[in-house]
């Protein structure tokens, strides 16, 4: 299922280092979701020269982030040219992950295929190795649905660009990305605004704003206690979280809206409950992105 080709380019190699000597290829399958019936062959994680590699469905993944966590210092950036997919980068390491849709796999046939790919380990990640990595990982993608019968509708490969490393801070009124219209604070922390599985917005000295689709919504532990990002309603607030929800088409499954404290704070909602504008930037935030993405409008948040 591997774009070879992309995949050897990511790690320094050519096709000749398949024949020689210290060049190590792995791979392994593992099972994810016993609710899942997987296509022939998936799940599985392969090792290329160090460079990691997961295909599974977009059911039950294992870890969609890859070896990254949902947190504020390692904003998602999204993959251009259609590519329902995202990169984060830390400490001069990167992941990326894409997710497609399976328009002829029900949810328990895994809706869907998510691929995650890995930098090579002591490689520094330039501009060149993080368009590699994308190339590698959408590559893989389509290779993964063409291998498994899956009917999708892929981004353009040659439209591709290198996503950058971090999200931009701006003042409220100048943004045009993932913070577009948010009136509650003066300066924000966006990135650009496209179909990415996982899309952020910083209210600086406020609030956090997350967006999360399939297997991203309930990548947490805390899925167990609701499907809604780890709840049980379709919106709500509690001591540390607003959020509001709408089911999606294919392998977006659940999109998951939630508001936090930015880091560092002690607010409580319970306490220091969301300001009128405050409301108003965390409902269009999730109707924004609900629409980019084709879905529904999201729940109506509690009064």
């Amino acid at each position: 299922m591997l774009a070879v080709d992309s995949v050897l380019d990511l790690a320094g190699k050519s096709k000749l280092s398949l024949l020689g000597l210290g060049f190590d290829v792995s791979s392994r399958q593992f099972d994810v979701s016993g609710d899942v019936t997987e296509p022939v062959g998936l799940a599985t994680r392969c090792t290329v020269d160090g460079i990691e590699i997961a295909v599974e469905t977009a059911a039950g993944a294992q870890n969609a982030y890859g070896a990254y966590q949902d947190d504020e210092k390692t904003t998602p950036v999204p993959l251009s040219g259609g590519w329902q997919g995202l990169m984060v980068t830390k400490n001069d390491e990167a992941t990326t992950s894409v997710l497609l849709s399976c328009k002829n796999w029900s949810p328990n046939q895994g809706s869907g295929i998510l691929v995650t790919v890995d930098s090579p380990y002591d490689v520094d990640v330039t501009e060149a190795v993080r368009l590699k990595l994308a190339r590698a990982a959408t590559g893989t993608a389509q290779r993964a649905a063409d291998k498994t019968g899956c009917d999708t509708e892929p981004g353009d490969t040659g439209k591709l660009t290198a996503p950058v490393t971090v999200a931009r801070t701006v003042s409220a009124g100048a943004a045009t990305g993932t913070c577009k219209g948010m009136t509650s604070a003066s300066t924000v922390r966006e990135t650009a605004a496209a179909k990415a599985p996982v899309e952020e917005c910083v209210l600086v000295g406020s609030l956090r704003l997350v967006a999360a689709y399939g297997p991203f919504s309930d990548a947490s532990e805390a899925v167990v206690n609701g499907k809604y990002g780890g709840h049980d309603k379709p919106s709500g607030v509690d001591r540390s979280t607003a959020w509001t929800s709408v089911t999606c088409l294919g392998a977006l499954g659940i999109g998951y809206y939630h508001a936090s404290p930015v880091e560092g704070s002690d607010r409580r909602f319970t306490s220091d409950p969301l300001t009128q504008k405050e409301r108003a930037d965390l409902e269009h935030f999730a109707e924004w992105s609900a629409a980019r993405h084709g879905c529904g409008a999201p729940a109506a948040l509690p009064s």
